[in-house]
Formats: C-alpha cells, structure tokens, sequence
C-alpha cells in the first residue's frame, strides 16, 4: 500500500470474512498494511489463531484479530455481530467475502441449501445487522465478493433450495447471482445521498482451493487444471482491496468491478422484480428486517 492510503486507513475499522485462506487472508492482510483494524472473521478456531498471528507479524499491526463463526448458521452470525457491535462503535468496511461449493447437496443448521446460505445469505444477513454500524461511519463501504460464474446463473424461485436436480454448479452460479442482485437493490434502498457505498466484485479465475472440498476425486482434478490459468490470491485481493481503500471508488455506489475497472454485469442481475423478490426472500430466509 502507498503511504497515502496508508493514511486514509489508518483509524478505520475493517471486517474481511473467509479471512483465515485464499482471498479473504490477503485483503485482511492487506488492510492491516494500510493501518486500519482489521476483525478476520473464520470457521475454525485455530486456523483464525494462526491468521491473526501471521497478519500482525508480517504488518506490524496490533490492531487485528480474528472472530470464529460458521457463517452457514444463522444462530452464529447474531452472536458474531453481537459481539462485534459490543466492541466497534463504527465499521468503515464490510468485506463479504466467504465462500463455499459442493457437488452434492448441503444444507445449513437452519435447513438452506448450503451455497445458498453461505455465498448469498450469510452476506445479506451480516451486512443488515451491522448496517447501524456502517451508518455511523460516513463513507463506509460495502463490498461483496462476486463472481464471473453468475452471468450463467439464475433464480429458480419454484425450487429455491434446488431439491429437485441439484447440480453444485446451479446451486453456485445461482447464489453468486443472488449476491450481485443484493447489491444492487441495497444500493438502491439506501440511496444515492446514503453514507454508505455498496459495490459487487468479480475477482477473476484465482487459484484457491474453493473447489478442492466438498468434491470427488474428479472434480478436484478437473478444478486443478483449471486454476492453472488463474491468477493468486494476492493478486485478487488487490482488487477487492482497491474497492475498500481508493477514494474515487466512493463516489458511485452499486456497481460490478473486475480488475479495478466497473463492468456491465449479467442482463438478470438487473431484474428490479428479481432483486426485490430476493430481497424479500433473503428477509425473511434469516427473520433480519432492514432499517
């Protein structure tokens, strides 16, 4: 990070989830360069333990630590923003940035079939129980971790869950589709005089290991191959973390980045009767009624 971001950062409150590997570890890393504080939030405990070491380490910043929460359980993101919100009177940026695929289908503590509940949901649910939170900051920034997956997405509103022929690569393209749609009817609802600034953002083919689990022997040769083109974690994240650091990225809000550039996003995420069907829905999938 160049010295005038540092300084932009610097006092600034940061939440990055899925911080403990791959996309997620690097902006939080990358964040706590910039000299904001950084919350990493993580499913298990020791691998959050080791994150937080390591950041602080390699940074030099104090000021970072990692909350353990299995975002598929709704039950654990209230208790993860209780104790959040006891503990950060503001938050500056919210990275929704955890992910999950599975061939086969999953479903979260709460019944939610489990791309659904933890690519889209978990996003939907945090950011509405912090939005006090990021209110409070003006200038705050919502940034939701993407996909190029969801120009092939769509929303089976008959069958939500995908009880009935379930693919896993329905199930993600659908739920990388519900996000960019969240962010759009979020911006929409807060206004253009809002202090907060939602963005979407596609971080490209990255080699992460995102399609190593919760798959068979095949697919995971098949994710091998096909990540050889891709890009690092390091070298994605610095998109994301451009969304959450540049102070021109501030004066637009509800648009699809990749590579630091705004882009057209897929002809359905711009569906104002699916964005607010999904709006209503995700309401009332996690009983989280937006102010």
């Amino acid at each position: 990070m160049e010295d005038g971001v540092a300084s932009e950062m610097a006092g600034k409150s940061c939440i990055v989830t899925g911080a403990t590997s791959g996309i997620g570890y690097e902006v939080a890393l990358a964040l706590a360069a910039a000299g904001a504080a950084v919350i990493g939030v993580g499913r298990d405990a020791a691998r959050c333990g080791d994150a937080e070491a390591r950041i602080r380490q390699e940074t030099g910043n104090a000021e970072v630590r990692c909350e353990t929460a299995d975002l598929s359980s709704q039950a654990e993101i209230r208790s993860l923003t209780a104790r959040i919100s006891t503990a950060t009177e503001r938050v500056d940026v919210l990275v929704n940035n955890a992910g999950t695929f599975s061939l086969s289908r999953r479903t979260s503590a709460e019944g939610v079939e489990m791309q659904l509940a933890v690519n889209w949901l978990a996003g939907f649910m945090l950011t509405g129980l912090l939005l006090p939170r990021l209110r409070a900051a003006p200038g705050s920034r919502i940034i939701t971790v993407s996909s190029g997956s969801h120009f092939a997405g769509r929303m089976h509103w008959n069958d939500i869950g995908l009880r009935r022929g379930y693919t896993g690569l329905n199930a993600y393209d659908q739920s990388k589709l519900a996000t960019v749609l969240f962010t759009y009817e979020l911006a929409r609802r807060l206004g253009p005089g809002s202090p907060v600034v939602v963005h979407a953002v596609d971080p490209g083919l990255v080699k992460t290991d995102i399609g190593m689990k919760g798959t068979g022997a095949i697919a995971r040769l098949v994710w091998r191959a096909r990540i050889r083109k891709g890009i690092t974690p390091r070298e994605a994240a610095g998109s994301v973390a451009f969304l959450a650091t540049n102070p021109g990225v501030g004066r637009k809000t509800g648009l699809y980045w990749k590579e630091r550039e705004p882009l057209r996003s897929s002809a359905r995420s711009y569906d104002l009767q699916d964005a607010g069907r999904a709006w209503e829905l995700g309401q009332e999938m996690c009983g989280v009624r937006y102010p």
